[in-house]
């Protein structure tokens, strides 16, 4: 297999695995100093963004926990599955561009989303709200889901294409040897 068009997105891929993976560790061995950011961001701003009240700071302070999962678990998962989109390009021969295309757009996806997530939770606790960090990093969440999103369009389209409509026209696959 030739990796020349799919290294960029292999890298990034592998990026976004390792962001996942050592976010892991770091919760293993750190879970309280993530709460303990958490709750120090809110109490700095605690008159100016929660109006004084604590529980609406301890509810943002919570929800940014589970953006932290989040981020973990979506680095990981979309790596893996760009992983799994640039290899199925390759091994396939799809034409270089279309392969490149499927690689970094789904690697860029990959890692994207899980950073909007991770700034998303470290954003929230100072800025007074979940929604308010979201929007914040938007463009980011728009920008890799929408890469993902194209690239599997993209590797499934190309797909289609060569398992259906090559086998209904009568034209033979270039990978196999039953035509």
């Amino acid at each position: 297999m030739d990796f020349t068009h799919i290294k960029i997105g292999l890298a990034l891929a592998m990026i976004a695995i390792l962001l996942g993976g050592s976010m892991g560790l770091g919760f293993g061995c750190c879970e309280e100093t993530f709460e303990d950011t958490f709750k120090e961001s809110a109490a700095a701003v605690l008159a100016e963004k929660y109006n004084g009240d604590q529980k609406k700071a301890d509810k943002v302070t919570k929800k940014s926990w589970v953006y932290m999962k989040r981020a973990h678990l979506h680095s990981q998962t979309m790596g893996v599955i760009s992983i799994a989109f640039s290899l199925i390009a390759a091994g396939l021969m799809f034409p270089p561009k279309l392969q490149m295309g499927i690689s970094i757009l789904s690697g860029f996806g990959g890692l994207g989303y899980g950073l909007f997530w991770l700034f998303a939770g470290f954003l929230a606790p100072g800025m007074g709200s979940t929604g308010a960090a979201k929007d914040a990093v938007g463009l980011l969440a728009q920008a890799s889901a929408g890469s993902f999103y194209i690239a599997a369009l993209a590797l499934f389209g190309a797909l289609g294409y060569r398992v259906f409509f090559l086998k209904m026209a009568g034209q033979k696959n270039p990978n196999s040897s039953n035509g």
